[in-house]
C-alpha cells in the first residue's frame, strides 16, 4: 500500500479554514513558507507546495520578491476563486476513463451524461487511453476548468495516482468506477469481480470442462483483475478441481481490441505469449479471459493452430459486444446501473462533505454465446 505524508495538507487546511472563516481577509498577506514551516514544525518544501495548492485554487496569490496574498472574499462576491465562479455558471463534472468500445464502456459514458445531465451538470470526458500521467494531467486540467467532483475508472497499475490521492484526502468529491485503488478511501462502484469470475469459472465446470486456462494483463494492484483471478482459483476449490497454476498467464499487456491501432511491438510480445501458453497446454479444453480484447487474440491465435472455437476448446470472458464479430459466452456487466450508482454518490458526497465511503457492487450475469461446447456431464 502506498504512504501517503499529509503534512502540507495541515498547512493548507488551516490556511483555508482561516481564509474562508474571514480570519484572513481578501488583500490580507499570508505567513511565509519560513514563519508557517517554524508555526507547524514542517519542511519549507512542505509549507511551499501548501501555498502552492492554494494558489493553484485561486484563494490566494503568490508574488515573486512581496509574498503571498488573500484573492478570496467570499462566496457571491467577485473576488470568490475563479474555479468556483466556473463551476457556479456551467456546473461540471470530469469523467476520465481508459478507454470504451461496444463491449463495454459505451454504456457507461451515456449513462454518466444523461445522469449528470438530469443533475443540471455537464460532463468534462477525457479518455487515458491506459496511461497515468494522462489520467494525472486530466485531473489537474478539469479542476482548473472548474469540475466539482470527478469520476474516475482509474487504469491498471500498482502506482496510486497521487493528485486523486490528494484529493480524496482533501475530501473532494471523487467516485471510482469499475475498480478501487487501494490506498485510496474513496467510494467506489463496480461489478463483484471476484464473485463473477468464479460463476464463469463454475459454468465451464458444469459443462464439464475441468482444464481450464485463466488470461489476464497483470495483476499490479488492480483490485479487478487481483479479485478475477481469485474467483477463478476458488471455482476449482469450490468444485474439487485441482488448479493447475501454470494455466493461469496473467501476462497479456494489450488491452485494445485487436482491430484498433495500439502499440504494435506490446502486441506482437503479446502474440508470442499466447502461442508459447496454447503450444504448452494443448490439453486445455477452455479459456477464460479477463476481457473481452484478450478473449478475440485468444481465438485468433487458436485459430491460427490449426484448433475450432468451441468445437476443439470453449473460450468464454467478461464482457462482449452483441454485433461483435464474434459472439462470447460472457459475464455481462451492467454499466447503466454502475453509472446511474456512481452518479448519485457523487451528487450526495458534493451536497454533503461528510458522506461516507460507499462500496457498491452492481450485480452482473452471464450471457451465453458461441464460443462453449459441452463436454461429458461431470458430478463434483
Amino acid at each position: 500500500m502506498t504512504t501517503f505524508n499529509p503534512l502540507y495538507l495541515k498547512v493548507y487546511q488551516s490556511l483555508l479554514n482561516q481564509i474562508k472563516s474571514g480570519t484572513l481577509k481578501h488583500g490580507e498577506k499570508v505567513p511565509s513558507e519560513k514563519e508557517l514551516a517554524e508555526q507547524f514544525e514542517v519542511s519549507r518544501i512542505t509549507s511551499k507546495k501548501a501555498l502552492d495548492l492554494l494558489s493553484e485554487e485561486h484563494y490566494i496569490e503568490r508574488i515573486q520578491g512581496k509574498g503571498s496574498f488573500v484573492t478570496y472574499a467570499g462566496t457571491g462576491t467577485d473576488a470568490a476563486p475563479p474555479a468556483e465562479r466556473k463551476s457556479q455558471d456551467r456546473k461540471l463534472i470530469g469523467f476520465i476513463l481508459p478507454g470504451f468500445d461496444e463491449s463495454y464502456g459505451m454504456d457507461l459514458v451515456k449513462g454518466i451524461e444523461k445522469h449528470c445531465s438530469d443533475y443540471g451538470f455537464t460532463v468534462l470526458f477525457k479518455m487515458s487511453y491506459g496511461k497515468k500521467e494522462i489520467e494525472e494531467r486530466a485531473v489537474n486540467e478539469f479542476l482548473d476548468i472548474g469540475a466539482e467532483g470527478l469520476i474516475v475508472f482509474p487504469v491498471h497499475g500498482e502506482h496510486v495516482n497521487n493528485k486523486l490521492l490528494e484529493l480524496v484526502s482533501r475530501n473532494f468529491p471523487v467516485v471510482l468506477i469499475d475498480r478501487f485503488i487501494k490506498g485510496i478511501p474513496a467510494s467506489f462502484v463496480c461489478t463483484d469481480h471476484q464473485k463473477a469470475a468464479g460463476e464463469l469459472t463454475a459454468h465451464l465446470f458444469d459443462l464439464g470442462h475441468k482444464e481450464i486456462g485463466f488470461l489476464s494483463p497483470p495483476p499490479d494492484g488492480t483490485t479487478a483483475i487481483e479479485e478475477r483471478i481469485v474467483g477463478f482459483q476458488l471455482a476449482h476449490s469450490e468444485y474439487g478441481v485441482k488448479l493447475n497454476r501454470e494455466y493461469i498467464l496473467t501476462e497479456i499487456k494489450n488491452s485494445m481490441p485487436i482491430h484498433s491501432a495500439g502499440d504494435p511491438d506490446i502486441f506482437k510480445e503479446d502474440i508470442l505469449k499466447l502461442d508459447s501458453y496454447f503450444a504448452k497446454h494443448k490439453n486445455l479444453t477452455a479459456v477464460a479471459a479477463c476481457e473481452h480484447s484478450i478473449a478475440e487474440l485468444a481465438v485468433e491465435r487458436l485459430r491460427a493452430a490449426g484448433r475450432k472455437v468451441p468445437e476443439d476448446i470453449s473460450v468464454v470472458c467478461f464482457d462482449s459486444p452483441g454485433n461483435g464479430r464474434i459472439h462470447f459466452t460472457h459475464i455481462k456487466q451492467d454499466e447503466w446501473t454502475i453509472s446511474r450508482n456512481a452518479v448519485n454518490l457523487l451528487m450526495e458526497k458534493m451536497s454533503d462533505h461528510k458522506f461516507a465511503v460507499q462500496h457498491v457492487f452492481v450485480p452482473h450475469k452471464i450471457v451465453e454465446g458461441e464460443t462453449e461446447k459441452p463436454m461429458h456431464r461431470v458430478m463434483y
